[in-house]
């Protein structure tokens, strides 16, 4: 029997209704492996804090969802009701899951529309007329889900020699190493567990708070309840070996590359010659009008959290530089991701020249379909950070077609290959010559968006099967 944890992505959804990089690659690989495996070999496995116990559902209903959703994992994990996105009032849809924001940002729109504030609809993409035709309706009832699965304790059902494989990050969650080190001992589970990267360890000047200390010591505890280890690249497989023999527990690490290609990240293009003016219009369904707005002149993409470790305020620097660069047809410069932390530095630089004159902009927070809108219009992507475990945008941005500027450090070539413009993340000018390069010379700019389309890019199934190879292998 396989186990797969899914902890940190029920978690991640008591709250979320969108998905971020370890849980997508989480969700992407134990879906195609339910069919892989058969169902009747996988049981979706996670920590009940409620319970204090270790449980897990039957697999089956994850290889029919096409892609990750938080309302049905919800319904079939736990019953919960869930409000639908298209139910829910004009940009509200993020909050359908959580009752008391989704009260809050009521009451905090309704007292706009009152004041006739129209620009705070505006700038969401919405208008007081769509949020008074809403509030007429009669309030949209929470959808009855199914019931939940029938859960059953692991200890109870395990069998020595079955596997656990966790894909996620489940460090610091009261209880559950322990009860992992338990199945160990007394059950025979073997346990392996996916490490993305050792970024709290290496890059620790980006990192808030505590987390560092608290990363070290379940890693190293890690080391006495996992069989072996998996590695999202070689890079960071290298980084885990290097440390394993610092504390001198060595155990095996399989490496087993993310991918380059993505499916869930997607647009809404049709491309129909008899009909171009509803083709057009159907790439914009489901598009907030400010991602819309984003695309009225050329632009470079950048995607992520903004957070120090992804260099932001060395890129907006050479995009000042270049703003000023004499006859250079500049593209803006738009960032697309949640707010991060550690970034006063890049904040007061925004503050302080009004976004470099209007140069940047920003689309906080949007859907995958908005996602894959930026990246299908963008002119390249930039991902310059300071370290990365792998480097999702990356491989996102190919699979649209798009090169991109890309720091020549830690796993970032491992996904970027001879496909993009490399440069130093800790220069600026290096920054602003890969940009520069990429911004004044449309033809080599379409020479690798040519090599590009010629290559074959790592695909989720590949990933799977490296994933379930290297678990039947051990």
């Amino acid at each position: 029997m396989y186990f797969f944890d899914m902890t940190d992505i029920l978690i991640y959804i008591e709250e979320k209704t969108t998905v971020t990089g370890i849980q997508r690659v989480t969700f992407e690989v134990i879906r195609r492996a339910v069919t892989a495996l058969g169902a009747k070999n996988v049981r979706l496995s996670y920590w009940d804090r409620g319970r204090y116990e270790y449980v897990a559902i039957d697999a089956g209903f994850l290889a029919d969802m096409d892609e990750f959703s938080a309302d049905t994992l919800n319904a079939r994990f736990f019953g919960k009701k869930v409000r639908a996105a298209q139910d829910s009032a004009p940009t509200m849809a993020r909050y359908r899951n959580q009752p008391l924001k989704y009260w809050v940002h009521t009451q905090i729109r309704n007292r706009h529309a009152k004041r006739g504030n129209e620009s705070f609809f505006e700038r969401k993409g919405s208008s007081i007329a769509e949020w008074n035709a809403f509030k007429e309706r009669e309030n949209a009832p929470l959808l009855e889900a199914p019931k939940a699965a029938p859960r059953q304790s692991v200890a109870e059902m395990c069998k020595p020699g079955d596997q656990l494989i966790s894909l996620g990050a489940i460090w610091n969650i009261d209880g559950l190493e322990e009860c992992l080190q338990d199945l160990k001992d007394s059950k025979g589970l073997k346990i392996y567990q996916l490490v993305h990267d050792l970024i709290p360890l290496i890059a620790t000047e980006h990192i808030a708070e505590n987390f560092s200390n608290e990363f070290y010591f379940w890693l190293k505890s890690s080391t006495s309840y996992c069989e072996r280890f998996l590695a999202n690249s070689e890079n960071t497989a290298r980084d885990l070996r290097a440390f394993m023999e610092e504390i001198e527990q060595i155990r095996p690490v399989d490496v087993v590359p993310l991918a380059q290609k993505f499916d869930v990240v997607h647009s809404n293009r049709v491309e129909d010659p008899a009909k171009p003016f509803k083709s057009r219009l159907s790439s914009f369904k489901g598009l907030d009008q400010s991602v819309l707005n984003l695309t009225k002149m050329p632009y470079v993409l950048v995607v992520g959290t903004m957070e120090s470790r992804k260099n932001i305020w060395r890129l907006a620097q050479a995009w000042q530089q270049l703003v000023q660069t004499p006859d250079l047809d500049m593209p803006k410069l738009v960032f697309a991701g949640k707010l991060g932390w550690l970034n006063d530095d890049f904040e007061k630089l925004m503050e302080a020249t009004g976004n470099l004159g209007g140069w940047v902009q920003f689309a906080k927070g949007p859907s995958d379909t908005e996602l894959g809108f930026l990246y299908e219009n963008c002119l390249f992507t930039a991902t310059v950070s300071y370290y990365e475990g792998w480097g999702l945008p990356i491989g996102e941005s190919l699979s649209f077609g798009k090169t991109a500027v890309v720091a020549d450090n830690s796993s970032m070539p491992e996904v970027g290959g001879d496909l993009v413009e490399y440069c130093d993340a800790h220069s600026i000018s290096s920054i602003y010559e890969a940009c520069y390069k990429l911004i004044a010379d449309p033809d080599h700019r379409l020479a690798l968006e040519n090599k590009i389309a010629q290559t074959r890019l790592r695909t989720w199934d590949d990933v799977a099967d490296g994933f379930i190879t290297a678990i039947k292998a051990a």
